[in-house]
């Protein structure tokens, strides 16, 4: 009997190999290993992409909201708490004022002064009898020796903010902000209280009355909210009479504040700051200027003069 071809003997062995042995073209077997790999989602991609802009966003609008000086000066506070003198390094010193000789015309007396690296300058008028002004007419005063600006101006209807007497009459209501300056027989005063009678004898004697943020109370600096820094000026008491000071550098309130109760300010308002206009006559006639006149003020941007 024959045998077929290709057959095998009794003593003969066939190995008979799989498919995944034989040879295979290597770009082939790279798509086959491609062809069995789980394919993989792509919205955790997505995901983590919004992720980091979300959070991004969020970094910068915090971060905006610190730094802005474009926040209103006329946002309501009525939260009024002390603070406590630090002991270290926050002790009273009392700046020295430079004599200045008498006159017998009024000026402003003005000098600087530097507390811990600060720089600021410390406004005094001498022999002028301060009021307040509504309108930007007011710079244009040829009698007036010093002019600051004082009550905030709301953002939405340009009216005061605050209660405002101006010659007795109430042109304002309300009450924005603890801190006032009262103007009676041609004094100021100068302090923080919700409920004041120095408001009805303004009214009673064709005197003056505007509210502002409140800075310091009997040597104690104010709390306030507002955190964003600017150029401050505040109405302050100090050594006995009433000063204007102003801040060269950009400064929270709170820390303005401190600096006021260092430089031995017993009593302050703020001023309306960052670059509001006003001017100052010195001795010599000097006019000082500070600030920058703004082009499309409000009929109600007022100020407290001196002359």
């Amino acid at each position: 009997m024959s045998l077929l071809p290709n057959d095998i003997k009794d003593d003969e062995i066939r190995i008979i190999s799989s498919e995944r042995n034989l040879p295979v073209n290597t770009s082939k077997r790279e798509e086959l290993k491609n062809m069995n790999k789980p394919e993989k989602p792509k919205w955790k991609l997505w995901f983590i992409i919004t992720a980091i802009l979300f959070f991004g966003g969020l970094c910068v609008f915090f971060w905006w909201e610190v730094k802005s000086d474009t926040l209103p000066e006329e946002k309501e506070h009525l939260q009024i708490t002390t603070l406590p003198i630090n002991e270290e390094g926050n002790v009273q010193s009392d700046i020295s004022v430079p004599k200045v000789k008498p006159v017998e015309n009024g000026f402003v007396q003005t000098f600087d002064t530097v507390l811990n690296k600060e720089k600021f300058t410390v406004f005094i008028p001498h022999n002028l009898v301060p009021e307040l002004k509504v309108g930007v007419e007011t710079l244009k005063d040829t009698t007036a020796k010093f002019v600051v600006q004082a009550a905030d101006i709301r953002k939405d209807n340009g009216g005061i903010v605050g209660a405002y007497v101006y010659k007795g009459n109430l042109l304002s209501k309300g009450q924005a902000k603890a801190g006032f300056c009262a103007i009676i027989d041609g004094k100021s005063i100068v302090g923080v209280a919700e409920s004041t009678p120095y408001l009805e004898q303004a009214i009673e004697s064709d005197g003056y009355f505007f509210r502002q943020y409140p800075l310091v109370v009997e040597g104690q600096p104010v709390n306030n909210r507002l955190k964003y820094s600017s150029l401050r000026k505040a109405l302050a008491e100090l050594n006995g009479e009433i000063v204007v000071i102003m801040s060269h550098n950009r400064m929270t309130l709170n820390e303005f504040s401190q600096y006021l109760v260092d430089m031995g300010v017993k009593n302050a308002i703020y001023l309306v700051g960052s670059s509001s206009f006003g001017f100052a006559i010195d001795d010599e006639g000097n006019r000082i200027e500070f600030g920058k006149e703004q082009e499309n003020p409000s009929i109600n941007t007022n100020y407290i003069i001196w002359k």
